[in-house]
């Protein structure tokens, strides 16, 4: 998260998840928790959300070096969310889609939720029909 928005994004997105019964949830940042920690955590669960900036027309540096991880130890059979955010041209949704349809056996769930800056109706919106598509998933 560049400027806290994509991170409150996830956290909304947690809360939601939680409402609805969803347990053991786990919010990470790819700035400040190192990619080896994050790649064991991915190996445990079922879901992973993955949420990015746009930052000069990509995903966040970490988010690629985390999909690169994944992709290279072979992660599959998981289900994915996407997260974007952007506020000219929100594009890192599109390439994490684009770096997850080379994941074996891998779901990305719909809808992609685009928050521009900061989560507004819209977005909030976006993440409560994100929610119930990761709990369904999970039932």
């Amino acid at each position: 998260s560049v400027y806290g928005g994509t991170e409150n994004a996830a956290e909304i997105l947690a809360s939601k998840l939680a409402a609805l019964g969803v347990k053991n949830i786990r919010v990470a940042d790819v700035s400040k928790t190192h990619v080896s920690d994050l790649v064991s955590e991915a190996f445990r669960v079922s879901n992973i959300v993955i949420a990015s900036p746009t930052h000069d027309g990509n995903m966040l540096l970490g988010v690629e070096v985390l999909l690169s991880e994944l992709k290279y130890r072979s992660l599959q059979n998981r289900t994915f969310a996407v997260i974007e955010n952007g506020t000219w041209a929100p594009l890192s949704g599109k390439l994490i889609k684009e770096e997850l349809a080379g994941f074996k056996n891998c779901t990305v769930l719909e809808p992609t939720v685009t928050v521009k800056s900061a989560p507004d109706e819209a977005a909030l919106a976006s993440l409560d029909e994100l929610a119930a598509a990761i709990a369904g998933s999970l039932r």
